[in-house]
């Protein structure tokens, strides 16, 4: 077995948290004064999410490395795919909605699995200890859950 480097350990920790906010949103009937509120928190944060993603991690890509600038280029269009999915998502809870995740569901696992699989492991790769020091602090000032 592979062992996972520390920035991609410690992002696979924040899909996690992720992944249960969503989960626990699906278990809410509709109708239940929690909804709204459970939607809240797990879009919160899945912002916090794509902010430490795009103001951290996303930076120290290789912009000389043709794959890295590809697979930054596909994180980046997830990003916007998932925050429009959100806004209808919003929409339909406002209008008094149990909305269906399922398609936002699989987008996040799928953009999970390009992170966690591929671009997180060359970071952990190919960055020095001491820039990995510095975005793993950085991802420790941003608290999920």
């Amino acid at each position: 077995m592979v062992q996972m480097g520390l920035i991609t350990l410690a992002m696979l920790k924040h899909h996690q948290i992720i992944n249960k906010l969503l989960l626990d949103f699906e278990k809410i009937p509709k109708g239940d004064t929690y909804l709204i509120e459970k939607f809240n928190l797990f879009k919160w944060n899945l912002n916090k999410q794509i902010f430490i993603e795009e103001e951290n991690i996303f930076p120290v890509a290789d912009r000389t490395n043709k794959k890295e600038i590809k697979q930054i280029q596909n994180l980046f269009k997830d990003h916007e795919d998932i925050k429009k999915i959100i806004r209808n998502l919003d929409d339909e809870i406002a209008d008094g909605m149990k909305p269906n995740t399922s398609i936002l569901r699989e987008l996040l696992f799928s953009h999970e699995g390009r992170e966690i699989d591929s671009f997180y492991p060359l970071l952990d790769f190919r960055l020095s200890p001491a820039r990995k020091k510095i975005i793993l602090d950085q991802i420790k000032d941003v608290k999920l859950g």
